[in-house]
């Protein structure tokens, strides 16, 4: 039977500097997909104005310190020379560090990234204990919904058949037979040959695509392009039936560019969680990389990893780039044709398919 999750340590943890020399933070316990150098630096900066920080957690083997949350804030420690960093130890191994950070920075801290959900998901789901759990236990580790975990482990290969016992553990840590669930005893052949064949497609993707002269495309009026697997252009307004039959059930972020002060909706759309209207008189000399920053800021903070977003009015060439590292698939009305034909031949510069419908 697998171990239990260590959610809870069997003692408290002490409060105490540690020396940043004997914190290890090379055991694939980074649950961040990269360090920000420039938050580091800010970090730095307040603290040599003398702000107090948090200690970090670390988890003690009894003879390793291994760090799991805090990595910003050694560095800003490290970069001013200090020697010792105030730690929240814990007693445990590795493991201990790699599954509570799993769930770090989900309610403190520098915000994460959807990039940071996915990796911290895909982090357990490739252990062979942990993607025993079920979606709910892992979702309630990393601090995201149980869809994504759901839609993650298929992507990956990892259905409920994955385990040889057919055994997943629950949010309780109740040991729950997931083996027969939708099944009958002749859907389990083949099984094996199948996760292969999932396998291979998954290496035959990862390798770098050929390349090749890339045309410049046109978008004209009313066509509807599909960009890569999950991002949807349309050249026309939101309002026309053709935009509206693409949108999915539900929205995790609406977003409208508004292009004059006249029109502001009175009413958040249909089966929308989240909703950002913006308007500036700057109107297209807005710095695009402020607002970037802002969108993505906006998504870390208002939804999960694979969330369907929707833009009215296309503001940024770059946007649907921009969705593709965020892991949100993006569905999009921009009346002007020229506005489209950007961001579709920025799209295609980088030798990603697109497809008109």
């Amino acid at each position: 039977m697998p171990s239990k999750k260590p959610q809870s340590q069997t003692s408290e943890p002490s409060v105490r500097p540690v020396e940043i020399a004997k914190i290890r933070r090379d055991g694939g316990t980074q649950p961040r997909a990269q360090l920000y150098e420039e938050v580091v630096a800010e970090y730095a900066e307040n603290m040599k104005q003398g702000a107090e920080f948090p200690p970090v957690t670390v988890f003690f083997d009894g003879e390793e310190y291994w760090l799991a949350d805090g990595f910003h804030r050694v560095s800003a420690k490290e970069s001013i020379r200090e020697k010792e960093v105030i730690s929240e130890v814990h007693s445990g191994t590795q493991r201990d560090a790699v599954l509570y950070a799993a769930g770090a920075n989900a309610t403190h801290g520098l915000r994460r990234t959807n990039a940071d959900k996915r990796r911290a998901v895909e982090r357990l789901l490739r252990d062979f204990e942990w993607r025993r759990w079920s979606d709910s236990a892992i979702a309630k580790q990393c601090g995201v919904s149980q869809p994504l975990v759901g839609k993650m482990r298929n992507e990956l290969g990892f259905k409920d058949s994955n385990s040889p016992s057919g055994l997943r553990i629950g949010i309780d840590n109740r040991v729950i037979d997931t083996s027969k669930i939708g099944k009958s005893t002749q859907d389990t052949k083949g099984t094996t040959d199948q996760t292969k064949r999932q396998r291979a497609k998954r290496q035959a993707s990862q390798k770098a695509p050929k390349l090749s002269t890339v045309e410049p495309k046109e978008v004209v009026k009313d066509e509807t392009w599909k960009l890569g697997k999950s991002h949807y252009l349309f050249c026309g307004d939101s309002s026309s039936k053709k935009f509206q039959k693409l949108l999915p059930s539900e929205i995790g972020l609406f977003i409208i560019f508004l292009r004059t002060e006249e029109y502001w909706p009175q009413a958040r759309p249909i089966n929308t969680k989240n909703v950002l209207l913006f308007y500036t008189s700057y109107g297209e000399d807005i710095d695009l990389t402020d607002l970037r920053q802002m969108i993505e800021s906006c998504l870390s903070t208002t939804t999960d990893a694979d969330d369907p977003v929707v833009i009215i009015n296309l503001p940024d060439p770059l946007i649907f780039i921009m969705m593709e590292h965020l892991y949100c698939p993006c569905y999009c009305a921009e009346p002007n044709p020229q506005h489209c034909t950007d961001a579709l031949n920025a799209w295609t510069a980088i030798k990603q398919p697109a497809k008109k419908l």
